[in-house]
């Protein structure tokens, strides 16, 4: 009896070993990643994040109060001129239009690719803000309401704070 209490022992002792490993090697990765950001919306102060955090494709973009965390935490990766991918830190993929780009679209989350319906342009105004336009189009990350888990949708310029985005520096470690 008293041995199965040490190898237990023994066999708990070293996966918190593994773990805090893992974890200090996560960590740092976090903390080297370049270009990281939280895109906030200037109108309602809340941040594109993936509905619930989902690691799943297909799961909406929307609107939450921004936090330090790596599911609000968006990699900046330059194409060309002003065009992006934009990689989510936690779970390592992207977003585009959920069909065909038309007004009024949603934005769903899909691993990365590099396609046209990746590539986001972001236009920076006079106020040190941006709109984020889906490259190639006429078309607009626009929030779709001011509540939490609102929608972030494609819209036509209308020159409003739905339409205009902070980029926040941030390395989340969590």
């Amino acid at each position: 009896m008293k041995a199965l209490g040490i190898g237990l022992l023994v066999v708990v002792g070293a996966f918190a070993l593994m773990q805090g490993q893992r974890a200090y090697k996560n960590i740092k990765r976090k903390q080297s990643s370049v270009n990281t950001y939280a895109i906030i919306n200037v109108q309602t102060n809340k941040g594109i994040r993936v509905h619930d955090a989902s690691i799943e494709d297909e799961a909406k973009i929307n609107i939450y109060p921004h936090k330090n965390w790596e599911c609000m935490t968006w990699q900046l990766i330059k194409l060309e001129g002003d065009v992006h991918l934009l990689k989510n830190l936690y779970t390592h993929k992207t977003f585009q239009p959920s069909k065909a780009p038309r007004v009024g679209v949603g934005l769903w989350q899909q691993p990365l690719e590099a396609n046209n319906l990746q590539y986001w342009e972001l236009i920076k105004q006079a106020d040190e803000t941006y709109q984020i336009r889906l490259a190639g189009t006429e078309l607009y990350a626009t929030i779709a309401g001011n509540k939490n888990h609102s929608d972030v949708i494609l819209m036509p310029s209308n020159n409003s704070d739905s339409q205009r985005w902070r980029l926040v520096p941030q390395q989340p470690i969590v």
